[in-house]
C-alpha cells in the first residue's frame, strides 16, 4: 500500500509497540491518528503535522466511535487500523488469597479482556463502517494478538468489503506494561525488539494478498502460524463451515464464501 496521503489509526500509540509503529508509519509518509488513553504530547510535537493525538479508551465503544469520526471528519479517509492497544491481566482467577475463606471473592477484573479483545472487535466494526466510505472502498486491519477473531472474519471481509485483516503475535517486548523484574529475569536473547513487531505490521500493510494470517514474532525472527488440521478431517471441517442460511439470518446478507453450505 503506497503511503502517500494514506491515513492510519494506531491504538496504544503513545508508548511501546504503538509508538514504534507510529514513528515508522510517519517516516514512510503516512498520516497517523495516535489513539490512546494516555497522551504523549512530546511525541506528538516531535512528529509534527504527520501525526495527531486523539484521546481514546479502546475498551469503550463510544470512545472509539468518537475518535474514528474525528479522524474521518479531518481526513476524509481511513486506510488502516493498527489495533495495537493492550494491557496485562490485573486480577487472579485462582483467588489463592481466598483459600479457606467462606467469603465470596470479588468478581474478576476483566479490563484486560475489554482492552485486548473487545477493543479489537469495536475497532474492527468501526473500521469496516468508515473504510466502506473511502473513495476506493476497503483498507487494512492489523491486530495485535487476536488470532481466532481475525481468522473468523478475514475471508468475508476480503470478499465483501475489500478489507484485509491479519494479526501479529508478539513475543516478550520491553514495554511499560511488562514489569522490569520480568525483563531482568530474561536473557537478551529472550526478548523481541519492537523493530520485529514493526516489520511484521509492515508485511500486512504492504501486501493485500495476506488474508487472516498470523505472524509470530520471536526475537528478531518472523514465523507464519499455520492452521491446525482437523482431527476428524472433512467431518470436523464441515461442522465449522459457514451455513449460509444461518449467516444470512444473523447478518442479513449471504456470506459469498465459495465453500459455504447452501
Amino acid at each position: 500500500m503506497a503511503a502517500s496521503g494514506r491515513v492510519a489509526i494506531v491504538t496504544g500509540a503513545s508508548s511501546g509497540m504503538g509508538e514504534g509503529i507510529t514513528r515508522d508509519l510517519v517516516s514512510k509518509g503516512w498520516k497517523v491518528a495516535m489513539a490512546d488513553i494516555q497522551p504523549n504530547a512530546e511525541l506528538a510535537r516531535e512528529l509534527g503535522d504527520r501525526a495527531e493525538f486523539y484521546m481514546c479508551n479502546v475498551a469503550d465503544y463510544d470512545s472509539q466511535a468518537e475518535m474514528f469520526q474525528k479522524v474521518w471528519d479531518k481526513h476524509g479517509r481511513i486506510d488502516a487500523l493498527c489495533a495495537n492497544a493492550g494491557i496485562v491481566d490485573r486480577s487472579s482467577v485462582f483467588i489463592f488469597d481466598y483459600r479457606g475463606s467462606d467469603k465470596i471473592p470479588p468478581k474478576p477484573d476483566l479490563l484486560c479482556t475489554d482492552v485486548d479483545y473487545k477493543g479489537v472487535v469495536y475497532g474492527t466494526q468501526l473500521a469496516i463502517h468508515f473504510m466502506r466510505k473511502n473513495k476506493t472502498p476497503g483498507g487494512r486491519i492489523i491486530a495485535t494478538a487476536s488470532l481466532n477473531f481475525v481468522r473468523a472474519t478475514a475471508r468475508v471481509l476480503k470478499i465483501k468489503e475489500n478489507i484485509t485483516i491479519n494479526t501479529v503475535l508478539p513475543g516478550i517486548v520491553h514495554t511499560n506494561i511488562i514489569p522490569q523484574a520480568m525483563i531482568d529475569a530474561l536473557t537478551i536473547f529472550g526478548l523481541t525488539p519492537i523493530s520485529t513487531i514493526i516489520s511484521a505490521y509492515n508485511k500486512f500493510l504492504d501486501d493485500d494478498s495476506f488474508i487472516g494470517e498470523a505472524i509470530e514474532c520471536s526475537a528478531e525472527k518472523h514465523f507464519f502460524v499455520g492452521r491446525p488440521e482437523y482431527a476428524n478431517g472433512d467431518i470436523s471441517k464441515r461442522a465449522v463451515t459457514v451455513w449460509d442460511p444461518l449467516f444470512k439470518k444473523y447478518h442479513h446478507e449471504p456470506s459469498e464464501l465459495p465453500d459455504a453450505i447452501p
